[in-house]
């Protein structure tokens, strides 16, 4: 498959998809759907460990053994792990498109011209651009580990959002939110701090995209924000804004429904799904939750 086929399937259309749920942490992503009876979230569709997709090799299954991210795309997940893993996976038969390994990687984003950004947080302490390439032609042949083209420091680097109506990335820290330039100069990608923001408390973790466009939602080690891109003004959350280890937060692009993840006093994990609202929480007893995300792409 070319990289133009893969880059048109990814930015295609992208079918309503409802309000089913993508669960990461430990070694497995998976997929909760809700039951139209009861509107509990007691199903699981979809499930996935790096050793179903014959494209990774298996010395390098080990790099996705604490996924800490899991991020809709269509027909597909881009998911990344803190040991290491930066994956796109393809929903209908597991099959790997895309492979790198990152320090300590901790979410990703595409960019334009067939590029992705990966935040490499502790211990890489930058961002780091992929170009996408070809795939092999058989869904069973091993896949090359991606190479980096471009990178940028960031201290503590944990989120990344591209903005397209700005043409600009959105990058998240232990201290402060960027926005980043991306372009072409001279043959090479370069990167290029625009504007820069410390963080009101520090700890930055999770960086998602509000249903209104003008704001994101940014979390810390003790509270939510949300950031308006135009003011450049932190605010706390109504809801959530005093909630300490919120591991992330996603806001339905169509209905507005919240949901979150905290980490318990003790660890950086729980069993628990929230919802600001009304909704009851979901509890899996037994799962170390990390991340949760609608399953849409905005």
């Amino acid at each position: 498959m070319s990289a133009l086929l893969l880059w048109t399937l990814l930015f295609a259309p992208v079918p309503e998809l409802g309000s089913d749920l993508i669960c990461c942490g430990g070694d497995e992503v998976f997929i909760l759907s809700k039951d139209e009876r009861s509107l509990r979230y007691d199903k699981r569709k979809w499930s996935w460990r790096a050793a179903d997709s014959p494209r990774i090799p298996e010395e390098s299954q080990k790099w996705f053994r604490s996924t800490d991210d899991c991020k809709p795309l269509p027909e597909s997940i881009l998911i990344t792990s803190s040991s290491g893993g930066v994956a796109i996976v393809r929903s209908s038969d597991k099959a790997c498109l895309f492979l790198a390994n990152v320090k300590n990687a901790h979410s990703a984003c595409l960019l334009p011209n067939y590029r992705m950004v990966v935040a490499s947080s502790s211990g890489g302490d930058e961002l780091v651009v992929f170009q996408l390439g070809d795939l092999p032609s058989k869904s069973t042949d091993i896949l090359t580990e991606a190479k980096p083209v471009a990178t940028l420091p960031l201290p503590g680097a944990h989120a990344t959002v591209w903005d397209q109506k700005r043409g600009r990335l959105w990058a998240l820290g232990n201290d402060d939110l960027l926005l980043v330039e991306v372009r072409d100069a001279n043959g090479a990608l370069k990167l290029k701090i625009e504007k820069q923001w410390k963080l009101p408390s520090s700890g930055g973790h999770d960086l998602s995209a509000m249903k209104d466009s003008s704001k994101l939602y940014v979390t810390s080690n003790t509270n939510v924000f949300q950031f308006d891109k135009t003011s450049g003004k932190f605010a706390l959350d109504d809801a959530v804004g005093s909630d300490k280890k919120v591991k992330s937060i996603t806001q339905h692009p169509r209905t507005g429904e919240v949901i979150y993840h905290r980490g318990t006093s003790e660890h950086w994990w729980s069993d628990t799904i929230r919802f600001v609202g009304g909704r009851e929480d979901v509890q899996l007893t037994g799962q170390r939750l990390y991340k949760v995300r609608w399953a849409i792409q905005r």
